[in-house]
């Protein structure tokens, strides 16, 4: 019982302020009555990196300095509270920054290290109005939506999970021709539906997530597309419209 009590006590030390699966309704109460935004952490019971982000980046010291004014709960993607008032979660890890009038500001799909989302906790500060406990030196894209994920490994679990395929943008944000891909290509229709089959993943060029799975083209903006396992079905090197990128799609499709 003793040792019981101080496990709970040392948790309590170190989680900001944790609420346990199944108190997410609770928490959203709590949110509103003290206006205090909220920070979700989605997990399943069959879940390949929800013990990883868990263990490595909600555990990290600046991670959790900086998440302290937040209410932070974790939830399993199953449980009722979690249906009733979430958004759809097909995919997990998942984390969702919410404000006090329940108000998604960000949401992040898939496992992430302790430098990616401690840039989409500054991300939803910024977005909340306040002031971020960390000396961040670059912003996550403006560019971001539901549809990307930012990590390949958690990329192809979800397309195992899914059935799906793979798609990689090595994005280069200095490069005018990326902005105008990111701006142009991939917000038209014909296009999203075209790439609705894929997993959307977004990697900067010469990051150490590309390098390590090869990712170097001679071009920024450029696309490779893939089977859910990492197996090559097209690579697109360089800026395309949206009428030029469909008939890559259609090849890539043509491949599978």
């Amino acid at each position: 019982m003793e040792r019981m009590t101080m496990n709970k006590i040392t948790l309590f030390l170190f989680v900001p302020i944790l609420m346990v699966a199944g108190d997410l309704k609770d928490t959203l109460l709590k949110a509103k009555r003290e206006h205090k935004p909220i920070m979700v952490y989605v997990k399943a019971e069959k879940c390949q990196y929800c013990a990883k982000m868990k263990k490595t980046t909600l555990s990290d010291s600046k991670v959790k300095e900086n998440i302290k004014d937040f209410l932070f709960v974790i939830t399993d993607k199953n449980s009722d509270d979690a249906k009733k008032y979430l958004p759809s979660t097909r995919y997990t890890p998942t984390v969702y920054f919410i404000s006090s009038k329940f108000k998604v500001v960000n949401t992040v799909k898939g496992y992430l290290g302790k430098e990616d989302f401690n840039l989409w906790i500054d991300d939803s500060k910024m977005k909340l109005g306040m002031n971020s406990s960390t000396h961040v030196t670059s912003t996550v894209s403006t560019t971001k939506s539901d549809v990307w994920m930012y990590d390949v490994e958690s990329a192809k679990d979800y397309a195992r999970q899914t059935g799906k395929q793979l798609m990689v943008y090595v994005d280069k944000e200095a490069s005018k021709w990326a902005r105008k891909m990111r701006k142009e290509t991939f917000v038209e229709e014909k296009v999203e539906n075209a790439l609705s089959e894929f997993v959307w993943v977004k990697v900067q060029k010469g990051s150490p997530e590309a390098k390590r799975y090869g990712l170097n083209p001679k071009y920024a903006p450029s696309v490779y597309f893939m089977r859910a396992d990492g197996t090559s079905l097209a690579t697109a090197e360089g800026y395309f419209g949206p009428k030029d990128f469909l008939k890559w799609i259609a090849y890539a499709k043509s491949k599978i």
